[in-house]
């Protein structure tokens, strides 16, 4: 299969390393360092934190990595151990159980992000790479019992603090459907 180009700041050959901030600098060091970098983002008035990955993309051609409802510091481990299996060669697929992230016997589900979204929580990654679409998946936790956010009779917790990105955000509603998408800054 074919896959796209990455076009991010790493490998855009016509990219002003001079003009990158402090941001872009920290992603790309740790990029070039780990192969990849997570972001934790404090939800302020949402319901919940969210974290996700930047460079999986670029240095493993797989998905970006995001959960929510999640503290970040929490959120980031996650992360990072579900990126550390995609490395170790268990890519991600589409709506994918995953039973070797939360090492507690409970599974995660993972899901493909509606590019509607974008903007709203993942805007380091955006301009890292430049321009949307870039793929991004959302890995959701399930409550005590093994339910998703989906699942009928499942925890309020649990429904209420994971929005459902793999809806376009026109078709949303809430709290998560509200958040003003943040800015986008080109590279120039």
């Amino acid at each position: 299969m074919d896959l796209p180009a990455c076009g991010c700041l790493l490998c855009d050959t016509t990219s002003d390393k001079s003009a990158w901030d402090a941001r872009d600098n920290r992603i790309a060091a740790n990029i070039r360092e780990y192969d990849w970098n997570v972001n934790g983002v404090a939800g302020g008035e949402l319901p919940g934190d969210w974290s996700y990955s930047i460079g999986l993309w670029h240095t493993l051609r797989s998905p970006e990595v995001s959960i929510f409802g999640i503290p970040s510091q929490t959120g980031m481990r996650i992360v990072n151990a579900l990126a550390r299996e995609i490395r170790a060669g268990h890519p991600l697929e589409p709506d994918q159980r995953r039973d070797d992230v939360l090492g507690s016997g409970l599974s995660v589900a993972i899901r493909p992000v509606h590019p509607s979204w974008y903007l709203s929580f993942f805007g380091a990654g955006v301009d890292f790479y430049q321009r949307p679409p870039l793929p991004i998946t959302q890995m959701f936790w399930p409550d005590k019992q093994g339910r998703f956010p989906w699942d009928e009779g499942v925890d309020k917790t649990c429904r209420t603090t994971q929005p459902l990105l793999w809806i376009p955000r026109e078709e949303s509603t809430g709290p998560w459907a509200n958040a003003e998408p943040a800015q986008y800054r080109p590279h120039e």
